[in-house]
Parts: C-alpha cells; structure tokens; sequence
C-alpha cells in the first residue's frame, strides 16, 4: 500500500475508532476552510475541495460516517484532508488521533514522529525515513469540540507544514463548525 493511501487510511481509522451514531455527525466538510486560507498556510495554489462520505466499521459493530473534504495543492504534490465523526464515547482526540494502525505503520517504516498538544488539541507529524523512495510528510491535527471529531492533515512530498500550521488550518475549521 502507498504511504498517501496509508496516510487517509489512517486518519479514517482514527476517526471510526469507536462506535458513534452516523446522524450525530456534522456536515458540510468543504465549508470549513477556504482555498485562501489553505494557500496561506501551505504556500501553494490549492484546487477546490472535493467532498465524499466513507462509511467505516467500528468496534460497535455500527458503521460510522466520516464527512471528508480534499483539497488537492498540486504544485507541491500536496493534500490538505478535513475529515469529520461523531466523537466516540470514552475516547478523546489525542488517542484517536496517534493509536490507530495507519500511524503504527508509519512508526514500523521508520517515520520520525513529533507531536505537540495546544489546548483542545492534539497534533502531530511523520517524516519519512531517508530511505523512503516515495515517502510523504505528514502532519495532523485533531480535536473533539462539542463531541464532534474533527481532523486536519496535510501530505506532501516536498513540503512540511509545522504543526503550529496545521493547528492554524484545524482552529480555522473549528470557528466554522456548528
């Protein structure tokens, strides 16, 4: 599997890691943050947000919906991903966000791992190892405000966004959710 699709996957299952009732989820992903925005903070020249619904398993046995929107930034190879659930009882960001099994993946490759919470929430980075012939930055922020989930990742080949960034992109998203 590629890292890029390792990378998704792994935000997918951070957010499904439990169960939580679909028709609690927030809508309207693409809505959260602005080609502007995504331009500022990633230097590049974003295309327009490309929404879908995955439905994923849960430890509940109930499929839980996950609102995504992509913003492709093709001139650095990059990705700008909001993904959205219901907040799954008992779990918090922090462990949804950097125990699930797209990031023990990348730890077992070799990635370099920093992390750093900022108040609600909890952000972190990958890079890959040297080696890595396609390897991808990544950096994700997560937070649960009003028991919605919420988490910005950006990807990219040749670009790294600072986790102060990303945060940035995810506070952006949340002063929009209602």
């Amino acid at each position: 599997m590629n890292t890029s699709k390792m990378l998704i996957l792994a935000t997918l299952a951070s957010l499904a890691a439990a169960g939580a009732h679909a028709a609690d989820a927030p809508k309207g992903a693409c809505t959260l943050l602005t080609q502007p925005e995504i331009d500022s903070i990633t230097g590049g020249k974003s295309g327009a947000g490309s929404a879908m619904d995955q439905e994923v398993p849960a430890k509940s046995g109930q499929p839980v919906t996950v609102y995504i929107c992509m913003w492709p930034v093709p001139g650095i190879g990059g990705q700008v991903v909001i993904s959205m659930a219901p907040m799954p009882p008992g779990q918090t960001a922090k462990s949804l966000s950097q125990d699930n099994a797209g990031m023990k993946a990348l730890r077992d490759q070799h990635y370099t791992e920093e992390a750093k919470d900022f108040g609600q929430s909890s952000c972190s980075g990958m890079a890959p190892p040297a080696s890595a012939k396609d390897g991808l930055s990544m950096t994700a922020c997560t937070a649960a405000p009003n028991g919605k989930l919420i988490s910005v990742t950006f990807m990219s080949p040749t670009k790294k966004l600072s986790l102060e960034q990303t945060n940035d992109l995810l506070n952006k998203a949340i002063a929009r959710m209602h």
